[in-house]
Formats: C-alpha cells, structure tokens, sequence
C-alpha cells in the first residue's frame, strides 16, 4: 500500500536519485532515471531510508546495458 510523503521523505528521495544518476552518468530525465525513481519509491514504501540507506539499498541496481546490432 502506499504512503503518503513528508515533504522531508520527498526531498530524501530526490537526493538518493540525484546522487544515483551522478554516479551512473545518467539524465534525472531519461528511462533509467525512472527507473530508479520507481525503485526509490519501492524502497521508501517498504520502509523510511535516509538517503544513505536508500543508495546503500540499490546496491548494484544500475542502468540496462543496451547493445545494437550494426
């Protein structure tokens, strides 16, 4: 079920994707960006992270690796 967001959570959250995209090399605007929005928002729905333990909590989720055939 979802919860409603302190404007506290919402700035944690936009601080974890926001640290995320910049380690990734990713726009906060693009497809993987939303990704890990979802994932974030998955997360906080489980449970209240600081912005550490939400980052700490991707561990490894990282952008799709996509390959075209030439």
């Amino acid at each position: 079920m979802r919860q409603a967001y302190s404007p506290d959570d919402v700035d944690v959250m936009r601080g974890a994707l926001d640290i995320w995209c910049a380690l990734h090399n990713v726009g906060r605007d693009g497809v993987e960006a939303n990704r890990a929005a979802k994932r974030i928002l998955d997360l906080m729905d489980t449970k209240k992270c600081s912005c550490d333990e939400l980052l700490a909590q991707l561990g490894d989720f990282g952008p799709e690796q996509r390959r075209r055939g030439s």
